[in-house]
């Protein structure tokens, strides 16, 4: 498989792995904040993601079409796919698995360069709270910065 691609398998599409990342009052879900990206994510056991060491999924949020929200979305997924290798290093002697969801907050006229700037901050900032929790543990309920 090519270093860069995001195939079937580490794409988040069970409900009983999305569901509790958006529940409210959990301990396990942490939360990554950049500018107008929003990541959601939870550790668990590597068995739950059928052997893939991260699942992420993509919410754009509501939009005025169809056509905006799948672009959104769009870009959402290409600039994770480009920026996956360290989450993906991570995990890959790890017993556990990460889930994810990447969520859009912003307007719709910049969203392709506000997401090419905001979601690689935030998936470093959610590898810096990983490393503070440790292999194994809940993630850290510090305040999204």
């Amino acid at each position: 498989m090519r270093p860069g691609a995001f195939p079937r398998s580490r794409r988040l599409k069970r409900r009983r792995l999305i569901r509790p990342l958006f529940e409210r009052g959990r301990d396990d879900v942490g939360r990554a904040t950049a500018g107008t990206v929003v990541v959601l994510y939870r550790v668990v056991p590597r068995a739950a993601t059928e052997g893939a060491p991260v699942q992420a999924g993509f919410a754009p949020g509501r939009r005025k079409t169809n056509a905006t929200r799948t672009a959104v979305r769009r870009y959402l997924r290409e600039a994770f796919r480009q920026h996956q290798g360290p989450l993906l290093a991570a995990f890959a002697d790890r017993p556990d698995a990460l889930t994810l969801m990447a969520l859009y907050r912003g307007r719709d006229d910049d969203a392709s360069e506000a997401i090419r700037r905001d979601l690689p901050r935030a998936l470093d900032r959610l590898l810096g709270r990983l490393a503070d929790a440790g292999p194994g543990t809940a993630p850290p309920d510090a305040p999204a910065s």
